[in-house]
């Protein structure tokens, strides 16, 4: 699996960086009875200069970019709209502790993202300091780089670590739902978004069931989906970095290296035109829903951040025009999913994702607070992976083999058609060649009797019968004496 990366500095200069990704799941329980297996979803990042689209121009991950800082600006906002009371203090220990000059973070590409940029908690003197310092330690973004100093980083706690628990069906005992998500970290829905509850009487029973279901898991982990799957049919799959499923919809009958396949696409809505989604909201409030082509990820991550199709793509025009250089096009930033229908396996996949930040000023801070309230591309990341021809030439072979068996059934079935026309035609001529029955002139034994008569041998002898018999036998007997 391709990570294709995109730093979008102050400037907007893209600057691309591509990583294999591998996906390992790691078993932890294979439960038979409830046809179920429980695993570590553990993703690993390998640098790969040699994927890099703009190898020429020399980039190792050295390069020195200007972003927003999300340890301060981030920190900051989050504080404001949750913790207000504390804001003071953390401000206090945030100046102790990254000493910024301005609200953006310049350092080494591969710092920002993976190795990590130092903050130094060797001697920490404000209280605020000491409880950042504490805080961070146990935070995925961190790690420990020595005893005095602590390491941030984007990506850098995703790598070579679980990102989360799964539990899913086998699909041994109902393959419809194979890979079906059962529990996600042990807990068999999330508590991040601003779901209601069952109202339920005194005796238990649900007398007004739960409108809004944001937190449930639906679908699978992506990787894997049950069979058979027709056109109508919504595939869903659990992102825990988004803390929710996703659902992409056919569009269109499409091909991959020969292979019949369904094209699949994924939109994020628009969640304030939406009633039933007003759960993805801020307090189920719909002056809080994100923008049309968003979703606020601050319930899910606590920080202020903006998760769109890279540039904006699909999303408010208000959003593509705060922002100078951005030129969102479907070919480059959409998400699509080649689908081969009758096995439901993708052959060729891309998940594309702009996280932004969600500024707004911090009255406090003199160097933020007449920051302008918009949304900032931080940067954009592509998980893609494209099976090449050693795989999709077994798709081809079983679509090849379905073609001759269509054509050997048809041609058996127009075979049968005129061999049965043929077996016809021969019994009706043969029908119509048969001899007719022969017939017996029955002569009269008086002149004076009535017309001859006739008579089918196949008729039972009668008594006229029996009578002519004898009359024929006594003229042969007269003539016999006559001449001898």
């Amino acid at each position: 699996m391709h990570f294709l990366l995109s730093i979008l500095p102050f400037k907007f200069n893209l600057i691309p960086k591509n990583k294999s990704e591998w996906k390992e799941k790691k078993i932890i329980e294979d439960d038979e009875e409830s046809d179920t297996v429980t695993f570590d979803m553990v993703n690993t990042f390998v640098f790969r200069p040699d994927l890099t689209e703009a190898t020429e121009v020399g980039l190792t991950g050295n390069e020195i970019v200007t972003i927003p800082h999300l340890l301060l600006m981030g920190g900051l906002i989050a504080t404001q709209r949750e913790q207000e009371p504390l804001l003071g203090t953390v401000i206090e220990g945030m100046f102790e502790l990254l000493k910024p000059k301005m609200p953006f973070l310049t350092g080494r590409l591969m710092d920002i993202l993976f190795d990590g940029v130092l903050i130094d908690c060797s001697s920490p003197e404000s209280f605020g300091a000491k409880a950042i310092c504490s805080q961070l330690r146990g935070e995925k973004n961190v790690r420990v780089h020595n005893d005095t100093h602590l390491a941030f980083s984007i990506f850098g706690g995703a790598n070579g670590t679980s990102m989360a628990k799964f539990k899913v069906y086998r699909g041994i005992k109902d393959i419809m739902k194979l890979g079906e998500v059962v529990e996600v970290n042990d807990e068999e829905e999330t508590d991040v978004w601003f779901d209601d509850e069952d109202e339920e009487d005194d005796d238990g029973n649900v007398i007004k069931a739960r409108k809004y279901h944001c937190n449930k898991y639906l679908g699978t982990d992506s990787t894997i989906f049950a069979p058979f799957h027709h056109q109508s049919d919504i595939l869903y799959a659990f992102a825990p970095d988004l803390c929710r499923s996703l659902g992409a919809s056919y569009l269109h009958k499409s091909s991959y290296n020969g292979v019949p396949t369904g094209y699949y696409g994924m939109s994020f809505g628009d969640v304030k035109s939406n009633e039933r989604q007003h759960c993805f909201c801020r307090d189920r409030d719909a002056d809080k829903c994100p923008p049309k082509g968003t979703m606020d990820l601050f319930p899910c991550t606590k920080a202020p951040l903006i998760a769109s199709k890279p540039q904006f793509l699909d999303a408010d025009e208000k959003l593509v025009n705060d922002v100078d250089g951005l030129k969102p096009n479907r070919t480059e930033h959409d998400i699509f999913l080649h689908l081969e229908m009758l096995s439901s396996t993708p052959l060729s996949a891309a998940k594309r994702l702009q996280f932004s930040m969600d500024i707004e000023p911090v009255r406090k801070v003199d160097m933020m607070s007449k920051l302008r309230p918009v949304i900032l591309p931080l940067m954009w990341v592509e998980e893609s992976a494209h099976l090449n021809t050693t795989y999709t030439g077994m798709f081809k072979a079983l679509y090849t083999y379905f073609a001759i068996n269509s054509v050997i059934k048809y041609i058996c079935l127009l075979c049968g058609i005129a061999g049965l026309g043929l077996v016809t035609f021969r019994l009706n001529n043969k029908n119509n060649s048969e001899p007719q029955p022969i017939q017996r002139v029955v002569l009269p034994t008086k002149v004076d009797a009535e017309q001859p008569k006739v008579e089918s041998i196949n008729s039972e002898r009668g008594e006229t019968e029996k009578q002519t018999d004898e009359n024929e036998e006594e003229k042969v007997t007269a003539i016999v004496k006559e001449r001898y």
